[in-house]
């Protein structure tokens, strides 16, 4: 083990960390299975509705932008618990996108996938704050990486269902309705948080206390994370939604092609969740999300670059990596930054402002592609990934904090 010690944590997770790392890895691979449908089935969706790219573009921005109720259902989470919440968004999650294949139009498309949205951004939420309170600090970044693997996996279980998908984009969507098998398990075993019963309730609820977050002179944190995930999704969302449009249709790769090419750069790059976690806990979040920032940018700039194809799949690597590390990180480091009556919904709130940066990226997108081509439009947002790790280096660092009540 000792030559591949960088894929493991820096200590060992106890029982209790192993169990409760459990549960989010097994959720994790119903929300990453059900989350790629619309990016993995895109150029099978699109013809199946009758839609150009710039039209699909900005149909997924005007369904992201729906994840502002996660917003709700996370000062929920805050005020009562993180339990029943996170179970509810589960089962939002399943149930809208399995809908998603009934109600199949452009209208409903974007109405379900808006659910969807919902779902998995309460999700991931919900999910990183119980982490976090539940993990021993010096595993937690760790733990939260396994939880981003879980939601690769269920990603890669996607694309490999795009064979299916090519023959009815519907399919795959009624696939995730097997998902609902699991709730009752993760109903046994989603256990509360203890720091929510021994924290005092915030005077005003969750919402004065995200309203304080946001306005107070200590809350310039909120702002420059929120700022930078904004940029850096803006980037990533549009680079994602259209890699299969840019494999298949504007490069002519076979379907089949496209999967091998997709699935050995997003394999190999997918080793970054555990480096990831592990340089998170050993270096600190703020310098590997920053590392990770950049390798985003130069895999996402190739990969609308180049043709060849050892380099396409290169190019997926070093973005894969990129993404998964800064999943954990990034992610570990929203949750320790605030209190714990204000966490879930304060780290929701953050996701938003990543969910608006991506749907302000394929907005441009809807301006852009057609013009200007997806290779300028991704240099363009390029622009703002290096922003945004420059406005990272300015949050305080929270490696090995202990959250408390």
């Amino acid at each position: 083990m000792k030559p591949l010690r960088f894929l493991f944590p820096t200590n060992r997770f106890n029982p209790h960390d192993r169990a409760v790392a459990l549960v989010m890895w097994s959720l994790g691979v119903i929300q990453g299975f059900a989350q790629a449908q619309p990016s993995t089935t895109l150029p099978f969706t699109r013809d199946g509705l009758g839609l150009t790219p710039s039209e699909m573009s900005a149909i997924l921005a005007v369904a992201r932008l729906m994840s502002l109720g996660a917003i709700a259902i996370a000062m929920v989470g805050d005020r009562r618990g993180r339990r029943r919440p996170l179970l509810a968004s589960y089962a939002l999650l399943v149930v809208a996108t399995g809908a998603t294949a009934v109600f199949a139009s452009p209208v409903g498309f974007t109405v379900t996938q808006g659910l969807v949205r919902v779902g998995t951004s309460a999700i991931s939420s919900l999910g990183v704050v119980w982490l976090a309170e539940q993990l021993s600090p010096a595993v937690r970044a760790y733990g939260v990486s396994l939880y981003g693997a879980a939601g690769s996996l269920g990603a890669g279980l996607a694309i490999l269902g795009l064979p299916l998908a090519e023959l009815d984009w519907r399919s795959t969507y009624v696939l995730t309705l097997l998902g609902l098998g699991l709730l009752p398990w993760l109903s046994r075993r989603v256990v509360e948080s203890p720091l929510i019963a021994n924290s005092p309730p915030v005077a005003g609820g969750a919402r004065a206390a995200v309203g304080a977050m946001a306005t107070e002179a200590g809350a310039v944190r909120f702002w420059v994370a929120g700022a930078a995930g904004l940029l850096a999704s803006a980037f990533s969302a549009v680079g994602l939604a259209f890699s299969t449009e840019r494999l298949v249709t504007d490069l002519g790769l076979a379907t089949s092609t496209a999967v091998m090419v997709t699935l050995v750069g997003g394999t190999v790059g997918g080793l970054g969740f555990f480096i990831g976690g592990r340089m998170s806990d050993a270096w600190g979040r703020k310098p590997t999300t920053v590392f990770s920032l950049l390798m985003i940018l130069a895999g996402g700039v190739a990969l609308y670059q180049v043709e060849e194809l050892p380099l396409l799949v290169a190019a997926i690597v070093v973005s894969s990596f990129g993404s998964f590390a800064y999943i954990p990180s990034a992610a570990t480091h929203r949750a320790e930054m605030f209190p714990t009556r204000a966490r879930a919904s304060v780290t929701s709130s953050l996701g938003w402002l990543g969910t608006v940066g991506s749907s302000a990226g394929l907005a441009i997108g809807r301006f852009t592609i057609d013009g200007m081509g997806l290779s300028n439009t991704m240099n363009l947002l390029g622009i703002g990934v290096l922003i945004a790790a420059g406005l990272t280096l300015l949050l305080p660092e929270t490696k090995g904090r202990i959250l408390t009540a």
